[in-house]
């Protein structure tokens, strides 16, 4: 996609079509069928990789925006809310004065390293990880796996969230299950919140595709505990002990143990994930 000349990397990325629709649902505190709904009836065009995912930029972000605040005052029908908006031209990038500024995941984490203190190879060597690969995941040409993701944003001092750019405001005691957050929406993964409220306990849904896991091992502050409600999930602690988990099977440790986690069965497998303090 041609960028303007003139505009900052991080204005830039304001075009760029890299977030998921769990992150654009979680900004727009809409469930994420509702924005595949709003596609259906031509309220907007997202961006589709080469496997079909969607994709979509902060400036088809905004354009959502428009959508949900009409929509909810419910004075407009669908071909209303087209009428008065249209649908962003995925193609057309010229003169948005989009003052965002919020990047994809690996510009921003370039930024939030910078703001550390951290150089390049200092970050590549607290997380284990080789400063070309490091690099090439802030040059947006590699997409680490969420262990991966954790390790980076702790030794950064932030968390998952932080890194990832997606926020709460919402306070709510009761989350209904169309209303999660997703949190990561990756090949094989889904990570969604449980919870609406300021709290200590980060709970949330994991759900893991057969031959599908965490990928690299996590180690941050707190206490783990999680139990599985579909399937079975493997969980590996300090890259020794091993521990096969089947429906109601519950399981704690501290997570400064090096942890990863897999499905090696032939179903999704569901767990629910409780970590304290919050790790994402």
């Amino acid at each position: 996609m041609a960028v303007p000349t003139g505009k900052t990397d991080l204005e830039a990325a304001s075009s760029a079509p890299i977030l998921k629709i769990g992150h654009i649902a979680q900004m727009l505190g809409v469930s994420a069928a509702r924005i595949r709904m709003w596609e259906d009836e031509g309220l907007i065009v997202p961006t589709r990789t080469e496997s079909g995912q969607r994709r979509y930029s902060m400036r088809d972000y905004k354009h959502l925006e428009r959508v949900r605040r009409l929509v909810n005052s419910g004075e407009m029908t669908f071909a209303g809310v087209r009428a008065t908006l249209g649908t962003p031209d995925a193609g057309d990038v010229d003169g948005a004065d989009d003052s965002s500024g919020i990047p994809d995941v690996g510009a921003r984490t370039k930024l939030l390293r910078q703001r550390a203190g951290l150089s390049l190879r200092e970050l590549a060597s607290l997380i284990g990880m080789s400063p070309s690969a490091l690099s090439a995941f802030e040059r947006g040409n590699s997409g680490p796996n969420i262990g991966r993701l954790s390790q980076i944003a702790h030794a950064i001092g932030v968390t998952t969230n932080d890194l990832l750019g997606v926020s709460s405001e919402r306070d709510a005691l009761v989350v209904r299950r169309d209303e999660r957050e997703c949190i990561v929406d990756a090949a094989g993964l889904v990570i969604e919140n449980l919870y609406a409220s300021p709290t200590v306990l980060q709970s949330q849904m994991v759900t893991v595709q057969p031959g599908s896991g965490s990928g690299h091992p996590m180690v941050h502050d707190g206490e783990e505990f999680l139990t599985v409600v579909e399937g079975a999930i493997e969980i590996v602690l300090d890259a020794t002990e091993i521990y096969q988990l089947n429906v109601g099977d519950s399981m704690s440790f501290a997570s400064t143990r090096p942890h990863v986690y897999r499905n090696h069965g032939e179903v999704v497998s569901r767990v629910v994930w409780v970590n304290t303090p919050p790790t994402f």
